[in-house]
């Protein structure tokens, strides 16, 4: 998936806080997750606009958050990685509510905003049944995120063969996504050497 990413601070030195990889992790889930819907559609699966491209594009999302949370869990388990959560939701429901509210207009309250944040903890729940290895997500995990995609869709033929297009397909290339800019960002991956000037 040929995704433009932050993979790396600007200076070796600058404090990756918890509220600066988040913002930076949610443009990367943002564009891993809508890079992912267009990947759907492209494979013919009929995903109509309205009610099922919204609905592919938020499973993606909160599938890519939770692995995010599976990512930052290896690098730190306390208060780091809750912050880094806590930002990580925040910065996405603000972005998926600017977007809806453009798409099928505001709703009071914020309401986008919260039915987002409420679909997250419910997911993450029924995630966490589901191992995440260093290869990724196991074989449940992506299944259960391409049962998730196929309950969005209509047609009966796109049902039957969405799910294995998920599994092996769309849901390892975005979360190649967000594990490569994770890794950067939080040191795990060296910082790429810049090439002189005349090309030595």
């Amino acid at each position: 998936m040929s995704v433009r990413i932050k993979r790396h601070w600007f200076k070796e030195d600058s404090e990756r806080s918890a509220a600066d990889a988040a913002g930076a992790t949610a443009v990367a889930v943002w564009k891993a997750a809508a890079h992912g819907l267009q990947s759907v559609r492209k494979a013919k699966f009929d995903v109509q606009v309205g009610t099922p491209y919204l609905g592919v594009l938020t499973e993606f999302l909160l599938f890519l958050i939770t692995a995010a949370d599976r990512i930052v869990y290896r690098h730190d388990q306390a208060e780091w990685r809750q912050a880094f959560m806590a930002a990580l939701a925040k910065r996405l429901s603000e972005i998926y509510q600017e977007n809806l509210d453009h798409l099928v207009g505001p709703v009071e309250n914020g309401g986008h905003r919260r039915r987002f944040i409420d679909l997250l903890n419910a997911r993450m729940a029924e995630y966490a049944e589901f191992d995440y290895g260093d290869d990724g997500p196991d074989f449940g995990f992506r299944r259960y995120f391409g049962s998730r995609i196929e309950a969005v869709l209509t047609d009966p033929d796109d049902r039957r063969w969405v799910l294995d297009a998920i599994m092996s397909i769309q849901a390892p290339e975005a979360v190649e996504v967000v594990e490569r800019g994770l890794r950067g960002l939080l040191g795990i991956d060296p910082k790429p050497r810049r090439r002189a000037a005349g090309g030595e």
